[in-house]
């Protein structure tokens, strides 16, 4: 009997595999209608075009605010733009670069922060306040770390108008250099859109939701109607809530796969990339430790199982012991499919392959992210990000789980 349960079992995980390296030839996983890349040309905007408010938050963006600025300025708008940066605060050179590049071209506004009202996150509140010095039709919010393609606004809201939306959000490129960025970044992309699906995640009737905070488009009158950051002041995964409240009220919303929108660099350094996604999985999850526990058992088996078993035979083989050939050498063949739909996956999304062997490594870092971020969050430490603790002890009143 539990020959066979081995058997149904493994084979499951070999065609969930199999199935995946299909998905990524055919891009099944990515409709014309929700692509927006290098390569789309950006459907037409109205005419006379709106006028488009940029709008940034940053906090200690020395490194990337320049580029972010330069780049949005840059971009191709037919119509009156502007860029309102909030320096929320900032200890590290961004105010300096900031006041130089606004003396440099008077589209530049730039705003300073202040002390938190009672009941604000910070970057809510950020772009509360600065969303209320904007002028255009149409308000693009994005990272300090995002740099736009001069098309990308274009074809993100040319898009969103063609499909009678006022609110829409991107996946855009992500940028990886480090050993760190391409053995786990890549990965927890993979399963965020996978986990996502477009052709759900773009079905109001689906309770499949996902935005992107790098990148958040909405027409003034949306935003307005929905009740702006001051509906989601408390909120660390703003971008996600906003999607929720525009389906909720039928306001309309759009998720696109957006290389061709912009590119981000996240997170450059391990202890980057665990500070980072510790503030934003545990949220993710809806601050429940029994939902922790089933996605990560569900990571675990679909990604580490079979190399932890392939492993444990290879050692009683060496010792001498015998192991049928149909169970390791289905436990061989999964692993095998599973380092080729992480080559076929780099490669489809225009990513480096050569590190496919880390991919176990980058599970182990993976699932012990998520489980810190429970950890932290659960216990009222909260995570650091930017020189604050966030997410301190909210989670007592949310988590239903106990």
């Amino acid at each position: 009997m539990s020959y066979w349960l081995s058997i149904v079992g493994l084979g499951l995980l070999q065609f969930i595999w199999l199935k995946g390296i299909f998905d990524l030839f055919t891009d099944k996983d990515l409709p014309k209608q929700w692509v927006l890349d290098e390569d789309t040309p950006p459907d037409a905007l109205p005419n006379p075009a709106p006028s488009l408010s940029i709008i940034v938050p940053a906090r200690n963006e020395a490194k990337n605010i320049e580029a972010c600025v330069r780049a949005a300025l840059a971009i191709d708008w037919p119509a009156s733009l502007e860029v309102i940066v909030l320096d929320d605060r900032s200890t590290d050179g961004t105010g300096e670069i900031l006041a130089r590049l606004a003396s440099e071209d008077d589209r530049v506004r730039v705003l300073d922060g202040v002390e938190l009202p009672a009941g604000w996150l910070g970057k809510p509140h950020a772009l509360h306040r600065a969303q209320a010095h904007a002028t255009g039709d149409w308000l693009f919010f994005i990272d300090a770390d995002v740099t736009l393609d001069p098309l990308g606004p274009r074809r993100i809201i040319g898009r969103s108008i063609e499909q009678g939306v006022e609110m829409s959000s991107a996946m855009g490129r992500l940028v990886v250099k480090s050993f760190w960025e391409r053995v786990v970044q890549t990965r927890m992309g993979a399963i965020i859109a996978g986990g996502n699906p477009l052709a759900e995640v773009n079905d109001p009737e689906h309770e499949r939701m996902l935005a992107v905070g790098q990148c958040l488009v909405f027409s003034r009158a949306a935003y307005t109607r929905l009740g702006g950051h001051e509906s989601i002041k408390a909120s660390v995964l703003d971008d996600v809530d906003f999607g929720k409240r525009a389906n909720a009220e039928g306001e309309g919303y759009r998720l696109y796969y957006g290389p061709g929108v912009f590119t981000c660099r996240m997170y450059e350094s391990l202890s980057e990339i665990w500070n980072g996604w510790t503030k934003n999985l545990f949220p993710a999850l809806g601050y429940s430790v029994i939902t922790t526990a089933i996605v990560t058992f569900l990571l675990f088996c679909l990604t580490l199982l079979p190399f932890v078993l392939l492993a444990k035979n290879a050692i009683l083989m060496g010792m001498g012991h015998e192991v049928l050939p149909s169970i390791w050498g289905l436990e061989l063949g999964i692993c095998l499919a599973i380092f080729v739909t992480d080559i076929v996956g780099h490669v489809r999304r225009g990513y480096r392959w050569g590190l496919f062997w880390t991919f176990p490594l980058g599970f182990v870092v993976l699932i012990a992210v998520f489980w810190n971020s429970a950890w932290r969050i659960k216990s009222g430490r909260g995570a650091v990000w930017k020189g604050r603790i966030v997410e301190a002890g909210i989670p007592h009143t949310k988590d239903p789980s106990g």
